[in-house]
This record gives C-alpha cells, sequence and structure tokens, in this order.
C-alpha cells in the first residue's frame, strides 16, 4: 500500500507553516487538520470530560487546599514542599479553561468585555471608546456593524491571553505593602497566581450557580440578564468574599497582624472592579491596535 493510500488522498494546507500535506497531519510540523467535528458541542464537552478525568491527584488535593485553606498553597511552595501540589501557574492554567468553558455557556462579560459593554456600559473612559472607534471607523472606511463583528472576535481571542495581566498588576500590589516580610517579586506573584485561581473558581463556579438561581426565582429568561439585574448585589458578595479569602491568606503568607491583613484586603476588595477596568481599558486598547 502507497502512502497516498495509508493517508488518504486530500491535502490540506497547514495553517502553522503553510506546508501543503495528504492527510490528516502536517508533515513538516505535525499539526492535524482541522475538521468539522472539531467544532462541536461534543467535541468541546469531550475535551471537558477528557481534562477533568486526566487532572491528578496533585490537581485535586492543590483545588482542595486553595478552596479550603487559603494562602497554604503559596506557603507550600515558597519553602519548597512542591513535590505533591501543582503547580502555580499550571492550577491557573486549568481553572482558566473552566472558567472560560463556564462563560462560554452562560455569555458572562467579565473579562471578555465586547464593544457594545466598552461603548455602554463604561463609568470610567467611554468618551475615549467612542473617538478612538469613530477615528477607526474613519481610516479604514469600515462600517460598524462589521467593525464591532471583528473587534468582538478579536477581543474574545486576547482576552484569553491578556487575564495574565492580572498576575504582575497584583504581585506589585502586595509587593509594595508586603515587602518588608516578602523582599522577592516572585513570592508576591505565587500569591497573585493562587488569589486568582480563587476568583476565576467563584466567576466560573459560584457566580453560574448564583444566577440559576436568582434565574429560577425571578423567572428571568438568562442567567446574563438576571446577572445584569442583579449587577450590584452580585459585585458585592464576590467582593465580600474576595476581602475574607485574602484576608486569611496574607495572614498565613505573611504572618502579619489581623488588623492589618484585614485592611489591606478590604481596600483591594473594595478596589476590585476598578482594577478590573483598568484591564478592559489596555484589553480595549491592544484590541483595536491588533486590527
Amino acid at each position: 500500500m502507497s502512502t497516498e493510500q495509508f493517508l488518504g488522498s486530500s491535502t490540506f494546507v497547514c495553517p502553522s507553516c503553510g506546508t501543503e500535506s495528504p492527510g490528516q497531519f502536517c508533515t513538516c510540523c505535525g499539526e492535524r487538520k482541522l475538521g468539522a467535528q472539531d467544532r462541536s458541542l461534543r467535541h468541546y464537552l469531550d475535551t471537558l470530560i477528557d481534562f477533568l478525568t486526566h487532572f491528578d491527584s496533585k490537581g485535586y488535593r492543590s483545588l482542595r487546599y486553595l478552596v479550603a485553606r487559603p494562602g497554604f498553597l503559596s506557603v507550600e511552595q515558597l519553602r519548597g514542599s512542591r513535590v505533591r501540589y501543582a503547580k502555580p501557574l499550571s492550577l491557573f492554567i486549568s481553572i482558566n479553561v473552566v472558567y472560560y468553558f463556564s462563560i462560554s455557556l452562560f455569555s458572562a462579560n467579565t473579562f471578555t468585555t465586547r464593544l457594545a459593554v466598552q461603548l455602554h456600559q463604561n463609568d470610567y473612559y467611554p468618551g475615549l471608546v467612542s473617538r478612538q472607534v469613530e477615528r477607526y471607523l474613519e481610516a479604514e472606511k469600515i462600517d460598524f456593524a462589521d467593525f464591532e463583528m471583528k473587534y468582538n472576535e478579536r477581543t474574545n481571542v486576547l482576552s484569553k491571553t491578556l487575564i495574565f495581566l492580572f498576575i504582575p498588576i497584583f504581585a506589585a500590589i502586595f509587593y509594595a505593602l508586603f515587602f518588608r516580610r516578602r523582599p522577592y517579586f516572585v513570592e508576591h506573584a505565587v500569591v497573585a497566581i493562587h488569589l486568582w485561581s480563587f476568583i476565576l473558581l467563584l466567576l466560573a463556579l459560584i457566580v453560574p450557580a448564583i444566577g440559576l438561581a436568582l434565574m429560577w426565582w425571578s423567572k428571568a429568561p438568562s442567567i446574563s440578564a438576571v446577572l445584569a439585574s442583579y449587577d450590584n448585589s452580585v459585585s458585592i458578595f464576590l467582593q465580600g468574599c474576595i476581602a475574607v479569602y485574602l484576608a486569611l491568606m496574607l495572614r498565613r503568607v505573611c504572618a502579619v497582624t489581623y488588623w492589618y491583613c484585614a485592611s489591606v484586603a478590604l481596600l483591594i476588595a473594595w478596589f476590585f472592579f476598578q482594577v478590573v477596568w483598568l484591564y478592559r481599558f489596555l484589553l480595549f486598547t491592544i484590541t483595536l491596535h491588533s486590527l
């Protein structure tokens, strides 16, 4: 049997390296040909199930400690006990996968901020967004509908990477407040990674559960609609969870007084959504300049 008969007569141009190859795999880089089945809901469900069933004992142990013992994973990582737990970035990326799967089901836009949110639900820089959009439309000679679709597709992709910006931002805050206890910036980055792993769990699992309960109680048409209606209440709940978790976390990691940990945690929780809007501004700027 010839190679062509074995692989199949069809060819495809590899999107990664541009090589034309027979069969289903690129002969240069090994990229697999994308088929219709790869875009199906069943494929994504299979991927999620495979992720959950192959998430090893380290991952499940780390998840348990992440939720039940704030700061414990950070302390273990910083003192050199790493074999029994998932690496901080690996844990964050794994939870990030679950988070983006969750928002794809419930149409939340906390970090994947569509153009309509930037334009019409923006209390910080709406005029700047409007001017930048108008300038882009005039320069590119494109109508708004096409631009919005193009923008939303690009910002959806970029948000999956730019969410990592929260780690250095919060690491810098922790370093400024606790550098005498933890003199290395990387130590604070570990704490920031574990904090944001917990926050993503809240947004991926707890907030949708609250939305489902409110949707059933209020007879709302969708979770996104009910969360928009109860936005202030849900925001206060999130800030409260972050404040309590962060206070316990900082107390364990930095070993400072309870009142200082509580004060810092309340301050950071209070300004949490301002930091989110800083991220959204960076996301808007980078998305617009990448089109």
